[in-house]
């Protein structure tokens, strides 16, 4: 990876963010990932590489993103395998991979906070949950729930 000064995107991340969930993934479940559902915010330049490193460590992994062209993207860049048109359809493939323990990933277009409270209204539990969106940055990275993408942007 590259100096702390000088950023070169996903790329310069997914190694990291592959050992800390391979090492997640013997220390909680003594093996990888497999079976397992991993659910995520983000899919930007530092978050796009949570779904590739989901997959390398064999688990199924549901990304949060609110901008469709982040999700797209990671489609076209082999980081993300689906887009899904709804939450739906994204815990159906979910489930179909867990339960064939097969590695897989798909994005959705929506709020991570929201996308929380409908697996937990439905009895989805993750097995792990983790947030690369940018909420430290409320002017620039934030996108608050109960706001389209537009909306939030004319606030700023």
């Amino acid at each position: 990876t590259a100096g702390s000064w000088a950023y070169i995107g996903t790329q310069g991340i997914i190694q990291g963010t592959y050992e800390t969930l391979a090492e997640l993934a013997r220390q909680r479940y003594d093996a990888d990932l497999r079976g397992k559902l991993v659910v995520t915010g983000g899919l930007g330049g530092m978050s796009g590489a949570q779904p590739l490193a989901v997959t390398m460590n064999r688990g199924v992994c549901i990304a949060a993103e609110v901008q469709a062209d982040r999700i797209e993207r990671r489609v076209e860049t082999d980081y993300l395998m689906e887009f899904a048109d709804s939450l739906d359809e994204a815990l159906e493939n979910a489930n179909a991979a867990i339960d064939a323990g097969e590695p897989y990933s798909v994005g959705v277009q929506m709020n991570a906070a929201d996308m929380l409270e409908e697996l937990l209204a439905r009895d989805e539990i993750p097995d792990v949950v983790t947030d690369q969106t940018s909420a430290h940055d409320e002017l620039e990275g934030y996108y608050p729930s109960g706001y389209t993408v537009a909306e939030a942007d004319r606030l700023r």
